[in-house]
């Protein structure tokens, strides 16, 4: 804007500093000096060129523009809040124990315990009986196997109705085991002798089912009246006072010959007394366990 004005008024000033340098004194009249006056203009017209273009130059300066420091742009990370992961709730139905309960092969007591499952255990249900009283579980202490819990003990949890009822297995028939029957025959056999002292040979046989590891002979001399008593772990025989042989129990079929000496010898001669004894063999050691006894009368 400030050029145009300047240009504008250009010209009238150039005719100006024209017309002062030609204007004429009023005084004295002296011939114009032409070099002179051609030097004049020529300086004229270059002071006014010279003022233009320093007017020209001062109007082109560039006005300084403020420098704006950009701030670099703040990115804006998110923070991201972590997504929580809902564990799904199984499904089923479960079984949770407040006592310890016994897994049984079938929904009945009579049925074989298989495991016991412990108060605060869950368990998983995989079928139910027709009164929905007892549970058909997984077995958690073998896994890949079954068994039937009661329910008196636990809480369900999870659709009941959804469980298939499993018929269970017949009753199991009890299976007989039979008591040992416990026999045994006895018979006497002789009068046997070492120095002084006399005992009786008698001879037994296990005719039963039970071993016998103890014998008790108690007799009794009717003519003089004494009593005697012989007891053992052993089963033993005696040739004079020497020890035959002795065997440590008698199994069912075995046989042995036992002589009534330390104790039970008498210290005389009974030969033709009345003699009777009760003899008992008994299943364990010192006459403990399954007793049995059988009397006998004889003279030697």
């Amino acid at each position: 804007m400030i050029t145009n004005r300047i240009l504008k008024w250009l010209p009238g000033l150039i005719m100006i500093l024209s017309l002062a340098a030609c204007n004429i004194p009023l005084g004295k009249v002296t011939a114009p000096d032409l070099q002179a006056t051609v030097a004049a203009e020529v300086a004229i017209a270059q002071s006014a060129m010279t003022i233009v273009a320093a007017t020209l130059n001062a109007g082109a300066q560039i006005i300084p523009t403020n420098t704006v420091a950009v701030e670099p742009l703040v990115t804006f990370t998110p923070t991201l809040t972590p997504t929580i992961t809902l564990s799904p709730t199984p499904e089923g139905v479960f079984l949770t124990l407040s006592k310890d309960t016994n897994c049984r092969k079938g929904p009945l007591a009579v049925f074989q315990a298989v495991t016991t499952v412990k108060a605060g255990q869950t368990v998983e249900v995989v079928g139910r009986n027709p009164e929905n009283d007892t549970y058909y579980v997984k077995n958690p202490n073998s896994p890949g196997s079954f068994c039937w819990l009661w329910g008196q003990f636990a809480t369900l949890t999870g659709n009941q109705v959804s469980l298939p009822v499993f018929t269970p297995q017949p009753t199991p028939t009890a299976t007989y085991t039979p008591t040992p029957t416990a026999n045994f025959s006895v018979t006497y056999n002789s009068l046997t002798g070492c120095g002084p002292d006399f005992a009786f040979k008698i001879y037994v046989k296990n005719t039963g089912s039970t071993i016998w590891q103890s014998i008790r002979v108690s007799g009794n001399d009717s003519t003089t009246g004494v009593a005697f008593l012989h007891t053992s772990n052993t089963f033993k025989e005696y040739a004079g006072c020497v020890v035959g042989i002795t065997q440590e129990d008698l199994t069912p079929g075995e046989d042995s010959f036992v002589v009534t000496a330390n104790p039970g010898h008498l210290n005389y001669n009974p030969a033709g007394h009345s003699i009777s004894v009760t003899v008992t063999l008994c299943s364990e050691q010192n006459g403990a366990g399954t007793c049995m006894s059988k009397s006998l009368n004889f003279v030697p």
